[in-house]
């Protein structure tokens, strides 16, 4: 794309440069115009780059988005939404709609002491000695032109940060609302978690919008745990049929430190995942669970990036798809065990349900060793349901749709077990099945 092509894109943008947050601080306006310039130069990633091989970004390059508008407080179609997800009222919780922080819909009583959750756009203006040791400091624009456009652009996001030794035992809810609006809606997202030396968080990223309006969501998170931290992020996608999403998470972990990831991608018309965990002190550990659900005209591209840059650390990775109609889904998983990083244990491995001719799976995963002292492992399958479980459960007197759902279900399942909240898995399985057997397939499936 030329570059008055990218001015243009960015036009719509140009007038809320001055109103964003953080513009007072002198090292926000230095990220803010050094992305900006680094986007510039980048420009739009293309199916060119390796990296971005499966991710067909033209729905995002061809449409010309406006900034995402303010929520309306009388909107049922958000009191509906939030009736709906997980937490119910249930955890700790902060609110976005259209990208903006919505307080009288949060839930933010009860907090121990010292614990900060608040909006990011608010964390800078009471609290940004907590936030500029970290902000950018993980999740690089140099080299993700993505990347540097949110760091160029966000205007809000999730602020959580848990001091030294304490343990949040309600999970911290961030969701994400996109309300319908009249032309497509662009959003920049950027939270940053910060876990202090020996605490314990839970945190669940909710994105959701069920009307058929096209908005885009470029998200940035970052999350750093120190010596002896645990944190549990799981990141549930549920976006509308039209909705474009890229996301980049990065995960930065000191010794000893815990951290799991667990990505469900069941929404949108065109997503992206990027995941990647620096285990940069000894006895670090991360496991990555994930499992995208597709049907239809869907496409999602999921990168992983599990560098070992030190000894005697722990990876586990885990994914599934489920493909339906003519979707297509992708896994790129890259495994680095660098040269100093003995007594190394790596494990990846990638298993595919293919559910009609049509479906598309593209999987490669990846194990680079420079240590010699290691114990790694990576596999990969694509494959469709067993004729014979099929025939069996219709021998039973269940019918081929049924039957059906039952055995992807309990493919599914592996992955949605293994969520270490009880509320989620509640939340999870009822939309995986409507996904795999929604009524406009019902017919080409009997």
């Amino acid at each position: 794309m030329s570059t008055t092509a990218i001015q243009d894109w960015l036009a719509p943008f140009g007038a809320a440069l001055d109103d964003l947050p953080g513009r007072e601080l002198a090292w926000m306006r230095q990220l803010r115009d050094a992305a900006r310039d680094r986007f510039a130069m980048l420009g739009w990633p293309t199916r060119k780059s390796e990296d971005w091989h499966y991710s067909d970004i033209r729905a995002i390059t061809e449409t010309t988005f406006t900034p995402a508008h303010h929520y309306q407080p009388a909107s049922r179609e958000v009191e509906k939404a939030l009736a709906n997800l997980p937490g119910r009222g249930e955890f700790h919780r902060l609110v976005f709609v259209n990208g903006l922080f919505i307080e009288p819909l949060s839930i933010l009583d009860e907090l121990p002491p010292g614990v900060r959750i608040l909006s990011l756009a608010n964390a800078l203006k009471e609290c940004p000695a907590l936030v500029e040791p970290h902000l950018g400091r993980y999740a690089l624009y140099e080299s993700n032109p993505m990347t540097a456009l949110n760091a160029a652009l966000f205007r809000d996001g999730a602020f959580i940060h848990i001091p030294k030794g304490v343990s949040i035992d309600r999970p911290v809810e961030a969701i994400y609302l996109t309300t319908e609006a009249t032309e497509p809606t662009a959003a920049h997202v950027r939270n940053l978690v910060v876990a202090e030396e020996g605490s314990e968080v839970g945190i669940v990223e909710v994105w959701h919008g069920a009307h058929d309006g096209t908005w885009f969501d470029n998200v940035v998170t970052e999350i750093t745990a120190a010596p002896n931290a645990t944190v549990r992020h799981v990141r549930i996608q549920e976006e509308g049929r039209n909705a474009l999403h890229i996301a980049d998470t990065k995960v930065h972990l000191r010794r000893d430190a815990q951290v799991s990831s667990h990505i469900i991608t069941t929404g949108a018309f065109r997503s992206r995942n990027d995941l990647g965990f620096t285990l940069a002190e000894p006895g670090a550990s991360c496991t990555l669970n994930g499992l995208f659900v597709l049907n239809g005209a869907q496409k999602a591209d999921n990168q992983t990036f599990v560098d070992h840059a030190s000894p005697h650390c722990t990876s586990h990775e885990f994914y599934k798809g489920v493909i339906d109609g003519q979707a297509e889904g992708s896994f790129t998983g890259r495994v680095l065990v660098r040269q100093d990083a003995q007594q190394t244990t790596a494990e990846q491995t990638n298993h595919n349900l293919l559910l009609s001719d049509g479906a598309r799976i593209n999987t490669r995963p990846q194990l680079e060793i420079y240590a010699d002292d290691v114990k790694c492992s990576h596999g990969a399958t694509s494959g469709q349901l067993d004729r014979d479980a099929l025939f069996y459960l219709q021998s039973r007197g269940i019918d081929f749709v049924r039957a059906r759902q039952i055995l992807t279900r309990a493919f599914a399942a592996e992955i949605i077990d293994n969520i270490p909240i009880p509320q989620l898995k509640e939340h999870l399985l009822p939309i995986v099945e409507d996904r795999l057997c929604p009524g406009h397939l019902l017919e080409e499936l009997t």
